[in-house]
């Protein structure tokens, strides 16, 4: 039996950047700030938290809520898989990277309120779609349009139920 599960909680470093494939399908990326654990020895010792920062990719419906609803700092929780991907730049040079294809992406603060002072994040989570006991969501952000050229490098494992995918967010 094999096991691909990822589960991470931690705070958006960036906003989310939405692209569309040449056929059409939204995906977005974002990097999220996963806090390391500390060892009781460190926290006494008064030593600074320190932070993995992941690469995260949405596809669908999923990508559409990550670019509408979540911006830098929002606490969120991502269940996935774990992907490594593999291409080649511009220069000829091989790369890897690993990234953590969302199946599951949920809010776990409220957003933050125009005016509203402090970090604006609140301690209860809200659903999927950012709103909870009447709480108001986000107002979407503009969307993102199709890409223009033709993308320098391809998904080499695409998600489920695609065929070949180009990397909308390949360095042109």
């Amino acid at each position: 039996m094999d096991l691909n599960r990822v589960i991470l909680i931690g705070r958006l470093a960036s906003d989310p950047e939405m692209k569309y494939t040449p056929s059409g399908i939204a995906v977005t990326q974002f990097r999220l700030a996963v806090n390391r654990p500390m060892s009781a020895e460190a926290r006494q010792s008064g030593q600074e938290k320190q932070a993995d920062f992941i690469s995260i990719v949405a596809w669908r419906q999923s990508a559409e809520y990550a670019h509408n609803y979540l911006s830098k700092g929002r606490l969120v929780a991502v269940e996935g898989r774990l992907q490594v991907r593999e291409y080649q730049t511009q220069d000829g040079q091989k790369r890897r990277d690993a990234e953590v294809v969302v199946e599951n992406l949920k809010s776990l603060d409220r957003p933050k309120e125009q005016g509203e002072g402090g970090t604006g994040y609140g301690a209860r989570g809200g659903d999927e779609f950012g709103a909870e006991n009447g709480a108001r969501p986000m107002p979407p952000r503009p969307q993102a349009s199709a890409p223009s050229g033709a993308p320098a490098r391809s998904y080499s494992a695409p998600p489920p139920m695609d065929d070949e995918m180009d990397d909308p967010f390949a360095d042109s």
